[in-house]
Order: structure tokens, then C-alpha cells, then sequence
């Protein structure tokens, strides 16, 4: 039976149970370092950097220019264009254009009496995974940047007398078209700018045929989808048709790019002077980026996730890279982890250089990368990056 004395000493046990509980939290907390984004920054400044932009709970908390950047002079993305493509599949999606798993065939004629050709859909382009060769050459513009900035760049670097300034077919979304198959539809990821070229040319032609009053890819990109985020004078590059360069072309600010991170991070939705959020994008909808594809478990639709390693993984697709390719694969399902141990969740938009926009939900976190190609560059690390962001490294 429980004696009286037992329930006095119990009484008097639980405070001190209580105060111990306490002391063991505060005792973890003081061993987890705290977030040192001077330090995020200064490594990346180390590495090439140009800019570090961290935004929390929709605030911008730390900003830096370094290497001689400003705050309001754009930078191209490059691949970090990438993403926005997805988002505006989904837009479209919700606009009733279109659906992910129909077969582009049924829009795009010219791939009906195709064997492979016809069994793409809208997935296999967004996953990168549609079997189309990558195009980098058939679909680029040289080296000198001019694939980044469109027919505009090409005609300036002919003024400057500089070579390799080709600036590929007039119109890329067409020219995606008849890119050869170099795998089975689905079964491969392939990194490169034709899935986004002849999803271009898919959308144009959604377009083409709607109620909608935006009647090109461009229209659509800026009015359903840069409009509503805030960047309405995002710049683009163009090939002469005027498609936008979905694949690379965008420049932006730092803070620019962190609106659409912003937008990503509150489900499709923009916050408003009083606070409030306005949905232009369903949730659930724009959900679907985040869904691993079967080729690719590090990437989704248009965005890699997780940031251990994952856009290295395009750079060594194929070929005699194959063992290193695998190596990095496992790496890149070794999850990035918080101050407390736990995974953390990690959308990324990656470009060359090293440009970089991290969302990550867990921690009401978007953050911005700028970087110049540097010999030093190749050596950054967006674990150690993110680990100083996070305060777990």
C-alpha cells in the first residue's frame, strides 16, 4: 500500500526531476552551436563567393556582398533557372493546361509516329528522365556565357571580336524537338536543356490554344508566376523566336531570387503588408516538385533535394564517370542534419558556379548564393556551408 510517506517524497522528488530535465536541455542546447552566418559567409568568400543572403520567417537576417558584388546588380542563375520551370509546370497544371503524366504526343505532332518519342509525358520532362539527348551542344551558345544571355550577348560578343560566340538554332523549344533518343523514356536521368526546351515548346502550344490572355511562354512565365513573387523585371535571355532560356537564362538580385525561395517556402503563396498570406498556387500541386523521381531519387521536378553533393551528379552522368557517379549518389542520400541530429529537409536550385538557393522548410529558412567559377570554387561545400547557416557543424 502507498504510504503517506511515499506521496510526501514524491512531492518533493518531482521539482527536482523537473529542474534536472531543465538542466540537461539547457546543457544540449549550450553544446549545439548556434547558426554563424559571418562564418557561412566567410567561406564562401574563401570559395569564390559573391553574396550570402539569409532570410528566416520571411526577414531577411544577414546580407553580404563580397569580391567586389553589389546588392543591386543582377546575377545570372544559370541552372538555379532551372526550378522555375517546375513551379510553372504546376501553375499550369492548376490552370488546367495541362497534366503531368499525359503523353506530350498528344500535343507535340511531331513525336506521334515517334516509337520512344511518343511515350514521353510531361513528368518524363520535368524529371529529366524523357530519354532526349542532352542538346548541350546542339542547344547552347559557346562558352562565353552567351547561352546564359541569349542572341543580345551573342552580338556583343561579335562586336568585342570574341569567338565561340554561337548562339545555337533561332528557335530552341523547336529545335528540342528532333534531338535524337539516347535511353529508354523513364529510365534514365540525363541532365542538359532539352527536356525544358521541348517542354517549352509543349507549353507554348497549351498556350497557343487556351482562353488565356498569355499566349507565349514568356507572357506565362512573367504574369502567372515572376508577377505574383515580385521580380516583374526579372531578366531572361531570349533566342530569336523570343523563347525565354528556361534551361539558364535568368539574372536576378540576390534579394529577388530569395522572394521566389520565399514563395517556395510559404506553399505558393505571397506575403502581404498586413502579414497575411495570398495563394496563387496550390499547395498540394506545388508538393509535387518535391517528390523524388524513380531515375533520380536526388531530384524531383526541376529541383534537387538535398545538398550533399546532388548537382555534381549531372556533371558526371555518364561514361567512364559512372563509378564516380555512383559514389556520389550514395553520398548524396546521406541526409543533412540539424543542430538536434535530426534530417533536414533541403530544396535546392543549383547553377554553375555554384550558385545556390536553398529552401529549408525545418528552420523557415531561404538562403542565397552567388559565386564566381573559380579554381577555389570547385572546392565549396554546401554541407559545410549549410552547416555553419544551421549551427550544426
Amino acid at each position: 500500500m502507498w504510504s503517506r510517506s511515499h506521496s510526501t517524497a514524491r512531492r518533493r522528488l518531482l521539482p527536482a526531476l523537473a529542474l534536472l530535465a531543465f538542466l540537461r536541455s539547457a546543457a544540449a542546447d549550450v553544446s549545439a552551436p548556434p547558426p554563424d552566418y559571418q562564418r557561412a559567409a566567410d567561406y564562401s568568400a574563401r570559395h569564390g563567393g559573391r553574396a550570402v543572403l539569409v532570410q528566416k520567417s520571411g526577414q531577411v537576417v544577414f546580407e553580404r556582398y563580397d569580391n567586389g558584388w553589389r546588392p543591386n546588380l543582377p546575377h545570372p542563375l544559370a541552372s538555379g533557372t532551372k526550378s522555375f520551370t517546375g513551379v510553372l509546370a504546376m501553375l499550369a497544371v492548376q490552370d488546367g493546361l495541362l497534366t503531368l503524366d499525359e503523353k506530350a504526343a498528344d500535343t507535340l505532332v511531331e513525336w506521334r509516329e515517334h516509337p520512344q518519342k511518343s511515350q514521353i509525358t510531361v513528368r518524363h520532362l520535368l524529371e529529366l528522365s524523357s530519354g532526349l539527348a542532352p542538346g548541350d551542344k546542339e542547344l547552347g551558345g559557346g562558352r562565353l556565357g552567351t547561352n546564359l544571355l541569349g542572341y543580345a550577348a551573342v552580338e556583343r560578343a561579335r562586336r568585342l571580336g570574341l569567338t565561340e560566340a554561337g548562339e545555337g538554332p533561332p528557335n530552341k523549344f523547336r529545335a528540342a524537338l528532333d534531338l535524337p533518343i539516347t535511353h529508354a523514356t523513364g529510365a534514365r536521368f540525363q541532365y542538359g536543356p532539352s527536356h525544358f526546351c521541348a517542354f517549352g515548346e509543349l507549353l507554348q502550344c497549351k498556350l497557343a490554344r487556351s482562353g488565356l490572355p498569355q499566349k507565349t511562354v514568356l507572357a506565362y512565365l512573367r504574369e502567372r508566376l515572376l508577377e505574383p513573387v515580385g521580380i516583374p523585371l526579372a531578366r531572361i535571355g531570349r533566342d530569336r523566336a523570343g523563347n525565354p532560356n528556361l534551361p539558364g537564362g535568368m539574372l536576378l538580385t540576390a534579394r529577388e531570387w530569395a522572394k521566389f525561395g520565399q514563395f517556395v517556402l510559404d506553399r505558393g503563396a505571397t506575403r502581404q503588408a498586413d502579414g497575411t498570406l495570398k495563394p496563387w498556387l496550390k499547395p498540394e500541386l506545388l508538393d509535387e516538385c518535391f517528390q523524388p523521381s524513380r531515375a533520380n531519387p536526388s531530384y524531383g521536378l526541376t529541383w534537387w533535394l538535398g545538398a550533399q553533393n546532388s548537382a555534381l551528379l549531372a556533371i558526371v552522368d555518364s561514361g567512364s564517370f559512372a563509378p564516380v557517379r555512383s559514389r556520389l549518389q550514395s553520398a548524396a542520400t546521406v541526409p543533412l542534419r540539424g543542430p538536434d541530429g535530426k534530417p533536414v529537409r533541403v530544396y535546392m536550385a543549383a547553377g554553375l558556379g555554384k550558385q545556390r538557393l536553398y529552401v529549408i522548410p525545418d528552420h523557415e529558412l531561404v538562403v542565397v548564393r552567388f559565386a564566381e567559377g573559380t579554381r577555389e570554387g570547385l572546392q565549396f561545400q554546401d554541407r559545410v556551408f549549410l552547416g555553419a547557416i544551421l549551427g550544426s557543424e
